[in-house]
């Protein structure tokens, strides 16, 4: 049963990458049907992500609450009905209207995935918060040469709807064949969580969040979820406009750099794991691999400015992705443990700031192209310039500053312990 969950909780990150990043796909044939403007086009990208930051913690903290198969169903059917509606738009204010209400009903999905696969694997953290990421590559980038063939053979709007299929058929999928947890036992366990949260208490939780743990590794998060942004957004463009590729290699490259990607990030995730089995020190097994994985990533990122080969920027984009996108497996089991009962809020805290994000790095994007007075491939090049910088900061302030207490790591031990128990 938990490994049938895991493949539909991957499939369900993938069908909700494809959702966002599929416009960024369309982006030619939807910028020319509109006649957008880079910074209208930025627009675009941004308002996908204006209540991304309010329904991601609403909607997890109700999964919390009633359990993660109706709200998961709940938004699967609002995504089918979204993309199906793609159908009758006709102008640029309706294309946005159905970027944000896209935005609204993804933004709780994967702070309650996380949160549920959490319940169904107890030692294979890594490798099941791997499945969601990488679920989301390849949403996101792996299937774009099949997105791209559908876009041009269809038009964008019957693409756009084929994923409103997907979206159905997983909905019937997840709720006919799964059940909430692992065994009748853990019911009492989610009914001491719930207890727990509607003593909830908002101070309490301000003043958790604003310790170092939680605080460096949602900014670290955040960072590189800006990159998640610049890589759906503009890296095609990027690699027609500035790379020189056609539109085909353009969808085989963008497929290549998530595939590299999702094997990369899943390794990491699973020297994570082995390190945290083997000496059960989260600052080593976590922290340092996060740390020096996002580091080395930045700085692939950065020289694509300095070798400009396409052979090169392909081969350096895989690798800088595999790398950074380390945090993104590794940042919810950090911020699951800080509180377990409510495992999906917490999880949440880092979607939605990612969130906030992904409001400011499509718009600041195309500001930063603008800037460059005409010359596009200096203005693309300050923008892979910030995203490495950025990345490369926040990084190294999350290898210092996140410290899970010693005694934290007891907790977890038990923890661990009692959910093995639970699973078997």
């Amino acid at each position: 049963m938990r490994w049938f969950i895991l493949i539909l909780m991957f499939f369900g990150a993938m069908i909700s990458f494809a959702d966002k990043s599929i416009v960024g796909l369309a982006a030619v044939p939807i910028m020319e049907e509109f006649n957008l403007s880079y910074v209208e086009w930025g627009l675009v990208g941004s308002c996908y992500y204006w209540l991304y930051p309010v329904t991601g913690p609403f909607g997890a903290s109700w999964a919390d609450r009633i359990g993660a198969k109706k709200i998961l169903g709940f938004l699967m059917i609002s995504w089918s009905i979204l993309q199906f509606g793609v159908l009758a738009i006709a102008a640029l204010p309706f294309l946005l209207l159905y970027r944000v209400l896209l935005g609204a009903f993804g933004g709780p999905y994967s702070p309650i995935a996380y949160s549920h696969l959490d319940k169904w694997f107890a030692k294979e953290k890594g490798l099941a918060n791997s499945a969601i990421v990488g679920g989301g590559t390849i949403g996101a980038m792996v299937i774009a040469p099949v997105l791209v063939s559908l876009i041009t053979i269809f038009g964008w709007k019957v693409a756009f709807a084929s994923l409103g299929v997907a979206s159905l058929i997983w909905f019937f999928l997840f709720q006919f064949f799964t059940k909430e947890s692992p065994i009748a036992v853990y019911k009492k366990e989610e009914k001491k969580q719930i207890e727990k949260l509607e003593k909830f208490n908002l101070k309490e939780f301000v003043s958790l969040m604003i310790r170092p743990t939680p605080l460096f590794t949602v900014l670290a998060y955040a960072s590189v979820y800006m990159l998640i942004i610049w890589f759906t957004i503009w890296c095609p463009i990027y690699l027609v406009e500035v790379v020189q590729l056609s539109a085909a290699q353009m969808g085989y490259s963008i497929a290549t750099i998530g595939i590299a990607s999702i094997v990369i990030y899943t390794g990491v995730s699973m020297i994570s794991d082995y390190l945290f089995k083997k000496n059960q020190d989260w600052r080593i097994s976590r922290i340092y691999v996060v740390t020096i994985s996002m580091a080395i990533g930045a700085l692939l990122l950065a020289s694509i400015i300095i070798f400009p080969n396409p052979i090169w920027v392909v081969s350096a984009l895989c690798l800088s992705k595999g790398l950074t996108y380390a945090i993104l497996v590794i940042a919810p089991t950090i911020m699951i443990n800080e509180k377990r009962e409510s495992g999906g809020l917490m999880s949440s805290m880092l979607t939605s700031f990612g969130s906030l994000a992904g409001i400011v790095a499509p718009v600041l994007t195309g500001y930063i192209i603008s800037l460059a007075a005409g010359d596009k491939i200096a203005g693309y090049n300050f923008s892979v310039l910030f995203m490495a910088a950025l990345v490369l900061t926040f990084g190294i302030l999350f290898g210092i500053f996140v410290k899970p207490a010693l005694s934290r790591n007891k907790v977890a031990k038990k923890n661990i312990s009692n959910e093995v128990d639970l699973v078997n």
